[in-house]
């Protein structure tokens, strides 16, 4: 996708503030909105020449004097980390901002959506576009929420719309084999009681997220966006302590089900990710041992109720 005019919602989230650059360089005039809270975020952006506007979107008057003349909008806004301990603020931004931004952006030529994995239940075998939701926790249960806001207005106001459901983007700063590397180096023990995982490079996942906008249909296209493989959660870490020189520690028993995505038909569309998991687990390995990023949240992939993205 170049030359396109763009918006990012939620330009400077977890996913957001790579996206924001990966997009800019590819060519495209970008345009981010967030709340900007932390020092140096917006001028960051501004230096790759990107127009921001300031914003808090759980306020109903959240995109007055915000443009709506994008041809592609990528919404990233959402709340993960406390969303038990606050179920209106979890509500406003995973599900009713999400209906003002696909109000007010309708004429987009797409409107993606990130949504998570989440949605599912844990199972022995990966889940397809098909399996029916069945999302365990309030997190979970308001990504769904998210995903009816988009159908909802796509139907009204016809416009496209991508229902990206991500498991488990990973690179240097956070993701599941990063999680896992921190431990091995720490000497924690390493859970396995979930004990598969779908896990995909972010520049891989980004590639995805933002081709998906050539699918983008009405009603809105479902795509599950992760690797078309799964992990054994004791090989990535048996793997990355040979790479560290630690000899990882475990516990838990296998349950004998995860929460796994299908991504057949994300490959069948788009293409598969490029980074194989050895090329990731390397760079991995060698950014936790440099301590390169400090801890972000960690990605909560071992819980087993419905966190994990």
């Amino acid at each position: 996708m170049t030359g396109k005019r763009v918006m990012v919602v939620g330009g400077t989230g977890k996913i957001g503030k790579h996206l924001v650059p990966k997009l800019v360089g590819l060519g495209n005039e970008v345009h981010a909105l967030a709340r900007f809270g932390k020092p140096g975020q917006r001028e960051r952006l501004e230096a790759l020449g990107v127009r921001c506007f300031t914003t808090d979107v759980t306020c109903s008057a959240a995109f007055h004097g915000i443009p709506n003349d994008y041809e592609v909008v990528f919404h990233e806004a959402a709340l993960k980390f406390g969303s038990e301990a606050d179920a209106d603020a979890t509500v406003e931004i995973n599900v009713r901002a999400v209906g003002r931004a696909m109000e007010h952006f309708a004429g987009a030529r797409a409107f993606l959506f990130a949504s998570s994995g989440n949605v599912y239940a844990d199972a022995a075998e990966p889940a397809t576009e098909a399996t029916p939701p069945r999302p365990p926790s309030l997190y979970a249960m308001t990504r769904l929420g998210g995903e009816w806001m988009v159908d909802y207005f796509s139907r009204r106001n016809q416009t496209p719309a991508v229902l990206q459901r991500i498991f488990y983007g990973y690179h240097e700063e956070f993701g599941v084999p990063t999680d896992i590397a921190r431990q091995v180096r720490d000497g924690e023990p390493v859970d396995l009681t979930t004990e598969r995982v779908n896990c995909i490079w972010l520049d891989d996942l980004m590639d995805a997220m933002i081709a998906s906008w050539q699918v983008a249909s009405v009603p809105p296209k479902v795509l599950n966006l992760t690797s078309p493989e799964t992990y054994s959660v004791r090989d990535i870490a048996e793997r990355l302590g040979r790479l560290m020189g630690r000899t990882p520690r475990f516990k838990g028993v296998p349950k004998g089900t995860s929460l796994l995505g299908d991504a057949s038909e994300m490959a069948r569309l788009l293409g598969p990710p490029k980074t194989s998991l050895d090329e990731g687990l390397r760079r991995i390995a060698a950014s936790v041992l440099a301590r390169e990023h400090p801890l972000d949240h960690p990605t909560q992939w071992e819980k087993r109720d419905g966190f994990g993205k």
